[in-house]
């Protein structure tokens, strides 16, 4: 008897030290509301006019190829023209560099010239369309329809929205004769889809006029409308970091001849294996590298959901399991791996005497190159298989910037604003941007595009029918019509 006594006094102080843990995860932060009050008129203006806007630039096809023979430079002349003539006060008002020919710097001179400058960003560039797909559209990927409530085209989504929108404020912020008491920049690079070099001249441009940057905000993650399981309304994730990249090259040299009389391990063979224990032999999961977001997210999560993340200690295996099962999912806890090209042989009845493999990895923040090269050695340990990273691709994990300052709370606050009470997380992006590249200059680095996307849109990137709605841009033009505000100040 007195054994059992003591067993349920042990599972109810358990399951009170869960309960407690589970309160206080979910809890909401207490920051998400810096004051604020702006003197400067609230934005009024026809939601057709930003999407005519958005449709003048998609039509441009400022496609960057991964030959740049084959990129079009009229048509970033012909857009920057486009700009000037849509943004007059933009390009009266601001002084504009260009930066590596095409890159687009605005520079928006503040009261006080103490304070570090903010700057926002987006690119200019984008992906081709897939020419095999192209019946599959329901408008056609330049033509920068507006129909059904949309913006049709590439671009819309991935970014020039959020070129757009930013300029839309800024003109309407200059209508309403605001000056900021930060200077504020603008930067839209040129290559970005390409992992080009604008961002980096723009950068080393700003370091060579001695500016480090208060904060900076260019895309990244969006507002989820029922994409998150678990997860009620609204989930507005922030980037506050990139995983590093890095792309080797396998090689393989072997003993050629005739197919006929094949040597017992040919070079092809060999390769694969190698692919093959890589592969087998995934990188730790790490189910803490997510917990800050789903800390976020926690206020509208289910209660299971909060009960797992809120006790790791207990539920970590399951919750990893969870995570692990879906690839989207699985790419936040750990650094991946991805075979993409493979060379090997020259015709069926040649023994190859090279064979060649590409292995994209997006490296996890905590983790590094060195470290990946050694646990890619260790687990294919064959001296035979010797690898060396593709040059120019390589790039260490972004530092991650910090969520408890006024320019994240500022962030979050107008999530609340603009999508109806959503919660704000922070996360790390699993692809790149070009503001990597802004860490050199700043500490608060940000990746944020604030519209809402749901599976259908997510879909469009990069891929068939991208579009964004004719009131999400309007939306955007508001957030960004506050949030220069917001960051203009001395305050921030």
């Amino acid at each position: 008897m007195t054994y059992a006594i003591i067993l349920i006094a042990i599972l109810l102080f358990i399951a009170a030290f869960i309960l407690v843990r589970t309160v206080l995860f979910a809890r909401p932060s207490s920051q998400n509301n810096p004051p604020f009050e702006s003197n400067i008129p609230v934005i009024d203006f026809d939601p057709q006019v930003p999407a005519r806007h958005l449709s003048t630039v998609v039509r441009i096809e400022t496609i960057s190829h991964e030959d740049p023979a084959k990129n079009i430079a009229a048509n970033f002349l012909e857009m920057h023209a486009q700009l000037e003539e849509m943004y007059p006060l933009v390009h009266r008002t601001l002084t504009r560099e260009l930066i590596d020919t095409y890159s687009l710097l605005y520079t928006w001179k503040g009261k006080d010239p103490e304070l570090e400058p903010v700057a926002f960003m987006a690119h200019q560039d984008v992906v081709p369309a897939d020419s095999h797909t192209l019946d599959q559209w329901t408008y056609p990927p330049f033509s920068g329809t507006i129909a059904d409530g949309y913006i049709w085209g590439r671009g819309t989504q991935d970014i020039k929205c959020q070129m757009i929108a930013v300029l839309e404020a800024v003109e309407y912020l200059l209508k309403n004769k605001y000056q900021p008491e930060r200077t504020v920049i603008l930067a839209f690079g040129h290559d970005e889809e390409v992992l080009g070099t604008g961002a980096v001249k723009i950068v080393k441009h700003l370091q060579e006029k001695g500016i480090h940057l208060q904060a900076v905000l260019d895309e990244g993650g969006c507002v989820y409308d029922g994409i998150i399981p678990g997860i009620k309304g609204y989930a507005a994730t922030i980037g506050v970091a990139e995983k590093g990249y890095l792309s080797l090259r396998l090689k393989v040299e072997a003993k050629g001849g005739h197919s006929s009389t094949p040597t017992r391990e040919t070079a092809i063979g060999i390769l694969c294996r190698a692919i093959d224990r890589l592969q087998s032999h995934p990188f730790p999961y790490k189910v803490k590298a997510v917990l800050p977001m789903f800390k976020g997210l926690s206020p509208a999560a289910s209660p299971v959901m909060q009960m797992a993340f809120a006790n790791l200690w207990l539920f970590n295996g399951i919750v990893q399991r969870q995570l692990a099962a879906d690839p989207e999912t699985a790419a936040s806890i750990h650094t991946t791996i991805a075979p993409t090209i493979i060379h090997g042989g020259v015709k069926d009845n040649v023994l190859p005497g090279l064979a060649e493999a590409v292995v994209n990895f997006r490296i996890l923040p905590g983790e590094n190159i060195a470290g990946v090269c050694e646990r890619v050695r260790a687990v294919i340990n064959d001296e035979r298989v010797t690898f060396e990273p593709v040059p120019g691709t390589s790039r260490e994990p972004s530092p991650v910037s910090d969520t408890n300052c006024t320019v994240y709370s500022h962030l979050a606050a107008l999530n609340e604003e603009y999508f109806s009470g959503a919660v704000s997380a922070p996360y790390v992006m699993l692809g790149g941007t070009d503001s990597y590249h802004f860490n050199e200059i700043s500490s608060q680095v940000y990746r944020y595009s604030p519209c809402v996307m749901n599976k259908a849109d997510l879909d469009g990137v990069h891929g068939i029918n991208e579009r964004l709605s004719v009131d999400a841009l309007a939306i955007m033009v508001k957030y960004f019509y506050s949030l220069i505000q917001r960051w203009g100040t001395k305050e921030n």
